[in-house]
């Protein structure tokens, strides 16, 4: 017993270093800019979370959702447009779609009881 708690005190660091190795450096804290103020989002805090939104690790295929797992991941504005006169019924505007994961996330995972971060008070995440 005491050596699997030893192994897991040694590998826990490195599972998150796999996940966090594959966000590019420039990538590890990236900022969305919006009417109501600039939303930073701290790219290697998310990455490798457990038990949170529903799904037992976050991955990049969690909220890159059409990420197969090879290749180049796609940003949001890549799919999501911002203005919603050029959104498909498929595919929303970035806003919704943002507001959809983030805060859908958040949300779920504060039922469950956890500590999850800002929901309601859009200036938490939303900074001018």
């Amino acid at each position: 017993m005491r050596f699997l708690v030893v192994l897991s005190i040694f590998l826990l660091p490195v599972s998150f270093a796999v996940v966090g190795s594959e966000i590019p450096a420039d990538k590890d804290v990236i900022v969305f800019q919006g009417k109501t103020g600039n939303v930073t989002f701290h790219h290697k805090l998310h990455s490798g979370l457990e038990n949170v939104g529903g799904v037992d690790t976050v991955k990049c295929s969690t909220c890159h959702h059409t990420y197969q797992g090879d290749g180049e991941v796609k940003a949001c504005g890549d799919c999501h447009v911002r203005n919603k006169n050029e959104a498909t019924e498929d595919t929303p505007v970035r806003k919704k779609a943002m507001h959809y994961r983030c805060r859908g996330c958040h949300k779920y995972t504060m039922k469950e009881g956890k500590p999850a971060g800002p929901d309601k008070k859009c200036k938490l995440c939303h900074v001018k």
